[in-house]
């Protein structure tokens, strides 16, 4: 089990809960926890006896020598403020996505982790699923031909976020995969955003985004009655569909041309008074499933010790920022 330096969770609310259940997956050391809610912390505190320190105020944390650490799961509104605290005071931060909302104060949270030689690591936690890791290298393999269109389908009910759209709340994992599959520039085209219950808030939106010439259209909602992980690949070749809710065979390949083929590739039996398109073999790729945020932590951990940038540093988030705001 992996011995992490002190470390600091601010924010026990549900995603904050779950950074911490997985924490002491892997520390065997006390986790200081802080939230404006004295109730959230105190649920962790029975839930885990053991592997809680509940700090009384941020400052606190700050001042602690022994913590080197400190994970924000909290707003983005306050993000800048507490982030900027914690690099000046020498403290390594990861920052849950969406880091900030704002395209200057996340500039300048980087410089600051850059003046003070600290690590600044935003929560993209698809660049570290397997599944999205073996579609990068099935990309790369050229198995599906030429990529000419992407499209991504991020839905839920809920929660309704009362900062950010849910373009930033969702679309965000979906141009941060995009931006670790392809070297070429994301470039955005157009974006149509739906404001249903709030006049300020997207609930639903479509961002259509190129990739040099690869057409993508990601669509992310907080207002549809079930909960959709979707992405298609179409190549020249075959397509590629990653259905993340599927509780088996998430990851297919079939073997359906992006093109519509010539006569002499269809047999006999696919010329009927009905016209049928070419089908082919579906073929499901096996991987092994693994704790994602586990790895990302633990990537967390490695570049706080080494002192070096992570994957998802705070140019990366700047990037995938600029895209959506």
């Amino acid at each position: 089990m992996t011995k992490l330096h002190h470390t600091a969770l601010i924010g026990t609310g549900y995603w904050g809960s779950i950074i911490f259940n997985t924490l002491t997956k892997i520390s065997k050391k006390n986790i200081y926890i802080y939230d404006k809610s004295l109730e959230n912390s105190k649920l962790l505190k029975k839930k885990f006896p053991n592997k809680v320190k509940i700090a009384n105020n941020f400052e606190e944390i700050l001042n602690n020598k022994n913590i080197k650490n400190i994970i924000l799961a909290t707003h983005p509104s306050v993000n800048f403020k507490l982030g900027k605290k914690a690099l000046i005071a020498g403290k390594n931060l990861f920052v849950e996505k969406p880091m900030l909302n704002n395209k200057k104060k996340l500039s300048k949270l980087i410089l600051v982790a850059k003046k003070n030689k600290r690590v600044l690591m935003g929560g993209y936690i698809y660049l570290f699923n397997s599944y999205i890791k073996k579609i990068k290298q099935i990309i790369e393999s050229k198995e599906l031909g030429t990529i000419k269109y992407i499209e991504t389908q991020r839905k839920n009910l809920g929660p309704i976020r009362n900062e950010v759209g849910s373009h930033i709340d969702l679309g965000s994992h979906d141009i941060s995969i995009l931006k670790y599959f392809f070297k070429n520039k994301l470039k955005l085209k157009s974006k149509i955003k739906r404001n249903i219950l709030k006049d300020n808030i997207s609930d639903i939106t479509t961002l259509n985004i190129s990739i040099g010439n690869i057409k993508c259209e990601i669509v992310s909602s907080w207002l549809n009655p079930t909960k959709e992980r979707k992405l298609l690949i179409v190549g020249s070749k075959k397509m590629l569909l990653f259905d993340e809710m599927e509780n088996s065979n998430k990851l297919k390949i079939f073997n359906k041309y992006g093109y519509y083929p010539k006569i002499t590739k269809f047999k006999k039996n696919y010329i009927s008074e009905k016209a049928r398109i070419y089908m082919g073999k579906t073929k499901n790729i096996k991987i092994k499933e693994t704790d994602t945020l586990k790895k990302e932590l633990l990537h967390f951990e490695k570049v706080c010790k080494k002192n070096i940038n992570p994957i998802t540093n705070g140019n990366f988030c700047l990037e995938v920022l600029k895209l959506i705001v």
